[in-house]
């Protein structure tokens, strides 16, 4: 009898586990090959010691693919005044179709785009192969933005960019969003979104159109990611164990505007003047440092790289605070609540899909700092 090959599946992602995008790539990786599906991962940049993650280049020259990404953000030093936030631009070519044809894939899915790796072009040279798209954040609806800070103009073209800074109707995001529309025309592609907030602007996106737009959640190891003795946790980060723990924490949390680190911070203030006598201890992971006036004790634990140290921390806590101000599925939400610590959000993207409203945690209202309060005290009264 002749065995059946497994299904194989190559994943371009600019890293493997460099990012917070890049490690849910790299745990669908994993999750497949561990159900017997012959995944691959295609990368520019490899941290892992994984033989099954493949560099782009032959040498994984991290040098050239630091020199790529510099050069592809050449176009935005024209923005002078363009706001500090993630802007790929995509205008070099990339051309590793060979390389993925070498790999003998049956199905193409790419993820994240970003730092030198955005496949514009290159998606129309392999329609040969069935290809899918996980929509990791908005910048393949967009003219280069991952998020759109609430603007719709991508939904009609782009142009005047407020990420750009720009009043010009075709500037840089227009035009990149024509390449895209011109480069995609004709080439089918399976859009999967990890949120109803994404599906429906997935679903109004001219670059979509006819495509097919799938609603997978995000999924997390359950093995790892689970309730564990809370005394034991705080033991283990040295942290009280009569004080309530507030925890926070993205990457690049403390200054990137949309995490909402702002809101959390105002909404501690207003906590710890209206309750005196009660003993909070806040916790921020993703920063090394930060402000540390907005409450009487506050403890910065830098980037946490490894899962079961992270489930340890989710564990310690009495609650976890997400206030972003757009976000495509939030997995810290998702991991904190699997460890079984409520969180407190706001009522706005995907975390809707995540949070049930004074069940299992708090959704305030959209970028309220006194109703983040509220939803902080509301969880640490039910602890």
């Amino acid at each position: 009898m002749t065995a059946i090959k497994p299904l194989r599946v190559v994943h371009v992602s600019p890293s493997d586990t460099g990012g917070g995008a890049e490690k849910g790539t790299y745990a669908l990786h994993r999750a497949l090959r561990g159900s017997g599906v012959d995944s691959v991962m295609l990368v520019q940049r490899k941290y892992s010691i994984d033989p099954t993650v493949l560099t782009a280049s032959k040498d994984g020259n991290i040098i050239s693919v630091a020199l790529r990404d510099r050069l592809d953000r050449l176009p935005l030093r024209f923005y002078r005044h363009r706001q500090d936030t993630w802007w790929t631009v995509g205008w070099l070519h990339l051309d590793i179709a060979n390389v993925i044809r070498e790999l003998q894939p049956d199905v193409v899915h790419f993820h994240w785009t970003g730092r030198g790796l955005a496949p514009i072009r290159l998606v129309r040279h392999l329609r040969e192969y069935p290809i899918a798209w996980t929509l990791r954040d908005m910048w393949p609806l967009t003219g280069g933005c991952h998020y759109s800070h609430g603007c719709e103009r991508f939904l009609t073209g782009c142009g005047a960019c407020p990420q750009l800074s720009s009043k010009h109707s075709y500037d840089l995001s227009a035009w990149q969003w024509r390449r895209k529309r011109h480069a995609w025309d004709g080439v089918s592609i399976a859009f999967v979104v990890l949120s109803r907030w994404m599906a429906d602007y997935a679903r109004k996106s001219p670059l979509v159109a006819d495509n097919e737009v799938c609603l997978i959640h995000t999924g997390i190891d359950l093995g790892v990611f689970r309730p564990i003795d809370r005394s034991a946790s705080r033991l283990l980060w040295r942290l009280p164990d009569d004080r309530k723990i507030i925890l926070f924490g993205a990457l690049r949390g403390t200054s990137d505007p949309r995490k909402g680190f702002q809101y959390f911070r105002e909404a501690v203030r207003k906590l710890t003047a209206g309750s005196p006598n009660e003993r909070y201890t806040c916790v921020v992971f993703g920063a090394e440092n930060g402000p540390a006036d907005f409450a009487p004790d506050v403890r910065y634990v830098g980037a946490l790289n490894d899962s079961v140290s992270l489930a340890s921390l989710y564990a310690s806590a009495d609650v976890m605070v997400v206030p972003s101000t757009e976000e495509n599925l939030g997995k810290t939400a998702l991991e904190a609540m699997s460890c079984g610590t409520p969180v407190v959000a706001y009522a706005n993207s995907g975390q809707l899909d995540i949070v049930s409203h004074q069940n299992d945690g708090y959704l305030a209202e959209n970028l309220s700092v006194d109703d983040l309060a509220a939803g902080i005290a509301w969880c640490l009264d039910r602890q």
